[in-house]
């Protein structure tokens, strides 16, 4: 696969909840032109575009618009959650092979019902995986791999969202590339949870992947409209009787970012581009409400079809 990167988080979150924020085959295809949201927040002389990207997306699906654009020909900086460059891939490699094997002697087998099984190594067989690459992952990356398998069992190897879009951009453009966690903080969060939490979250996004497609048409739809408010809804209603692990996957990375954050929009003059996933954008501890509350002026940047409106003012 051309980078975990893009699941790390997102299909952990669905292990747990059954909710896998990931594009679909053929049947989504022909979607018509995106119009995610773009947010400014202004510091004095300083500005920072915040935009929450869908880290999967259909292959030459289209989602810039004028606005997006014309804040990446503005920025000076990008910053965006983890490197991808050939180092960070090694580690990733590294942890995979290090945390992701069960020890010997211990199958998938022998923790899932012999139906769950079936299930799970159908899935993955139909990927074009073989019985002795999958049968002996650690449920979490059993999970990992399932869900992407159910979802893209088509183009394993070529998955890419708006984000690797936005850092081909400022690549090309020869503008430095800062990140806000490291491969191996990110990493972390798929192995923080007990055996026993990481077999239950697994054998729960076997039973429920039917649900996928459509979960995944209801977020993408959303976010491609540029409907803020309905993406987070649908975020909460998945995180429903389940506070801890929002918190663990989204608000508290959104506390931790925010330092970073504040430094670009502290700065003396300048403007720098985030980008994010989307998850992290909304809501009542998403880093619009974070930036809100620390006295930032935050809008959201409009277009032809939605005005722009203002989030919050400094002293608001």
């Amino acid at each position: 696969m051309k980078s975990w990167r893009s699941c790390i988080a997102r299909f952990f979150c669905a292990a747990i909840l059954a909710a896998l924020p990931a594009a679909a085959g053929a049947e989504n295809a022909a979607a018509p032109h995106a119009t995610p949201a773009l947010w400014r927040v202004h510091r004095g002389a300083s500005t920072v575009y915040l935009f929450g990207s869908l880290h999967i997306l259909p292959d030459g699906y289209a989602w810039t618009t004028p606005q997006i654009e014309a804040a990446m020909d503005a920025a000076d900086s990008f910053i965006f959650e983890v490197p991808v460059d050939e180092a960070a891939l090694k580690d990733e490699k590294d942890f995979i092979v290090h945390n992701g094997i069960l020890p010997a002697h211990q199958t998938l087998r022998g923790l899932l019902s012999t139906t769950e099984f079936q299930t799970y190594s159908g899935v993955l067989r139909r990927a074009g995986l073989r019985p002795e690459q999958f049968e002996r992952y650690r449920p979490w990356l059993a999970a990992v791999m399932v869900g992407l398998a159910y979802l893209h069992r088509d183009d394993l190897t070529s998955l890419r969202g708006a984000d690797d879009d936005v850092m081909a951009f400022a690549r090309a453009h020869g503008k430095p590339l800062l990140y806000l966690e490291t491969m191996q903080q990110q990493m972390a969060l798929l192995t923080s949870a007990t055996n026993s939490s990481q077999v239950g979250a697994l054998k729960n996004l076997i039973l429920t992947l039917p649900r996928a497609r459509t979960q995944e048409r209801d977020l993408r739809e959303a976010w491609s409209s540029g409907d803020a408010k309905r993406f987070t809804g649908l975020l909460d209603g998945y995180f429903r009787g389940h506070p801890e692990a929002q918190d663990f996957l989204i608000d508290s990375r959104n506390r931790s970012w925010l330092p970073t954050i504040k430094q670009y929009l502290d700065r003396p003059a300048g403007t720098a581009m985030i980008t994010v996933g989307a998850a992290h954008i909304g809501g009542d501890k998403g880093l619009l409400a974070l930036l809100c509350s620390g006295g930032y002026e935050v809008e959201r940047v409009g277009d032809a079809r939605t005005p722009g409106e203002k989030a919050c003012s400094p002293g608001a």
